[in-house]
């Protein structure tokens, strides 16, 4: 077998500023006293969804679905597009504008639902890179 380049081999880490008289370091994983942390792990989720961005998509693309797409909501997001399509549609018969306020009245529960679904997507996120 071919010798490891030295980059690979595991190198300490120099001790940080403030590490205590005595030698003792805390690591991540351990608690103050060098026990095992008891609870859930601490999970950074990258490539989770962002709050921000479907407000963002809510804002100035919304009327289109695109922030029910990007939550994951594929067939919500085409519900959208077409309520908004026979709504202007069918707006000189009078009809469309109920089919416009039902549409109107979605987009303003979504103001509130967003948030939740963000987290939900997150948490399923961090769930599977945990195995659970």
């Amino acid at each position: 077998m071919a010798q490891e380049p030295e980059y690979y081999t595991p190198q300490p880490l120099s001790p940080r500023d403030g590490a205590r008289a005595g030698g003792f370091q805390h690591h991540p994983g351990q608690s103050q006293w060098g026990q095992p942390r008891q609870g859930p792990a601490v999970v950074n989720v990258v490539g989770g969804k962002s709050a921000l961005l479907s407000y963002v998509l809510w804002f100035f693309l919304g009327w289109l679905g695109v922030h029910k797409f990007y939550l994951q909501q594929p067939f919500q997001g085409i519900f959208y597009i077409l309520l908004w399509a026979l709504g202007w549609f069918t707006t000189p018969i009078i009809i469309g504008w109920f089919i416009l306020g039902f549409w109107g009245l979605l987009m303003i529960i979504d103001l509130f639902l967003i948030p939740l679904r963000v987290a939900q997507l997150n948490a399923r996120l961090a769930r599977r890179v945990n195995g659970y």
